[in-house]
């Protein structure tokens, strides 16, 4: 009986980085940040961000969230800090990697091993 709309859930410790498909993405969004620096304006650039998102089937400001994890495996709380002073809120940085997530683009890393129990005390 499982819905196909229901959204997977995640503990705060869980760290996601970027898919091989995500690797591409996050590489051809960084080229065409370098293309358009040589444009005349804003218009130019978000122009450029609607059409790379388009061709990917992403928003034009998943680029954003692709970069940030470029730099290495992070939890949503690692990736909200480090965009905090871009004006990103956590719900944004949330349902991104929500998102990411079903295109493919993000992959939770496996949790890690519980650490080993420690030998038994002996009194004697």
């Amino acid at each position: 009986m499982s819905d196909e709309s229901e959204k997977v859930r995640f503990g705060r410790a869980q760290k996601f980085r970027l898919s091989p498909k995500g690797t591409e993405a996050a590489t051809s969004y960084a080229a065409m940040i370098e293309a358009a620096k040589s444009g005349t304006g804003r218009a130019q650039f978000d122009a450029a961000r609607a059409t790379w998102g388009t061709s990917l089937g992403l928003a034009a400001d998943d680029g954003l969230f692709l970069v940030e994890f470029v730099a290495g495996e992070k939890t949503v709380a690692e990736a909200t800090r480090s965009l905090e002073a871009c004006g990103t809120t956590a719900k944004e940085v949330k349902s991104a990697v929500d998102r990411l997530l079903k295109l493919g683009m993000l992959e939770p890393l496996p949790a890690a091993p519980p650490p080993p129990a420690p030998p038994p005390r002996r009194y004697w």
